[in-house]
């Protein structure tokens, strides 16, 4: 059996990360990010905001001191914007000797509602990305397989490569 040789190399111009704003996924960012570099691409990132029990909502609504959902969904957007803004920076900032040109800071942040998995494999699924980072709990293929975890369900189900960044709790940013 012989292989076809590709007549040309693919190419990663467009890195889409998904996070879910833990701690650890600054360690994940930190590997887009590099990858961002070395094939000089452009990043997308992305941060489903999961829907809450209706408990949480209106607890959340009180709270806040926020009047309907609407509102409490767009200062949920603006506060994972800023999260997401602030490791950015830190990441740059603890690595601005290593990486003189800050590629991925200048990338689009994406922040919606709805379901995680499905948020991200719609994204990884029109065309614009080259290959998706995301990070795993590193809680194991048993535990991802009986909670079904987001990264499991993306793996399985991505129409572009995925990179996996397990979260090693020793290289937090």
């Amino acid at each position: 059996m012989t292989m076809k040789r590709l007549k040309t190399t693919p190419g990663i111009r467009n890195i889409l990360f998904a996070t879910d704003l833990s701690e650890k996924a600054g360690h994940a960012f930190s590997y887009a990010a590099g990858m961002a570099d070395a094939y000089g691409a452009d990043t997308t990132i992305l941060h489903v905001i999961e829907k809450l029990p209706p408990n949480a909502e209106l607890f959340m609504l009180s709270v806040l001191s926020i009047d309907n959902r609407h509102e409490l969904i767009n200062k949920l957007k603006a506060d994972a914007a800023a999260e997401i803004e602030e490791y950015i920076g830190r990441f740059y900032t603890g690595n601005a000797r290593r990486i003189q040109e800050c590629r991925s800071a200048a990338g689009t942040v994406l922040v919606e509602p709805g379901n995680a998995a499905k948020r991200i494999l719609h994204h990884a699924g029109t065309g614009k990305y080259d290959a998706l980072a995301i990070g795993s709990s590193g809680r194991g293929i048993l535990h991802a397989v009986m909670s079904g975890g987001t990264s499991l369900k993306v793996i399985k189900n991505s129409p572009i490569p995925v990179f996996v960044v397990p979260m090693n709790k020793d290289t937090l940013l």
